[in-house]
């Protein structure tokens, strides 16, 4: 996310981990209303943050480095996707795989970290203002 070509680290990680959030949030839907469609398999993505923060990591734990400051990013966030993982083991005798309580327990997790990524969006965001707000008055 980038405001009027200003962005920070903390915006681009929580930015990307909201995506994250509303793609694995519509997937928890798509399994709810296909509950009753026999042979149905429950789709699950795979652990974003475990992604997130292989991609992260600095040379010192094994990623790659970046040896001049002007160099682009070494992590592009935008390409950064966990495997969708298929559930085999069937809930019911249609070979329907659906475990609506595993789906509504994943849905609050969900939820939460939508509301805590949304929160570290606007604290980045209002220390972004603030900078711009120093800036424009010195």
């Amino acid at each position: 996310m980038k405001i009027f070509g200003l962005t920070t680290k903390g915006i681009e990680i929580a930015s990307r981990s909201l995506d994250f959030v509303a793609d694995a949030t519509s997937q928890a839907a798509a399994n709810i209303s296909n509950a009753t469609v026999p042979g149905y398999k429950a789709a699950t993505p795979g652990d974003f943050e475990e992604v997130m923060a292989q991609a992260l990591k600095g040379v010192d734990e094994g990623g790659m480095a970046k040896s001049d400051p002007r160099h682009f990013p070494v992590a592009d966030l935008n390409r950064i996707a966990p495997a969708i993982i298929e559930e085999t083991q069937a809930q019911s005798l249609d070979g329907n795989t659906v475990n609506m309580e595993k789906e509504g327990a994943r849905l609050g997790g969900l939820s939460l970290k939508y509301s805590a990524y949304s929160t570290i969006v606007g604290r980045e965001l209002g220390m972004l203002k603030s900078a711009i707000s120093l800036n424009t008055q010195g």
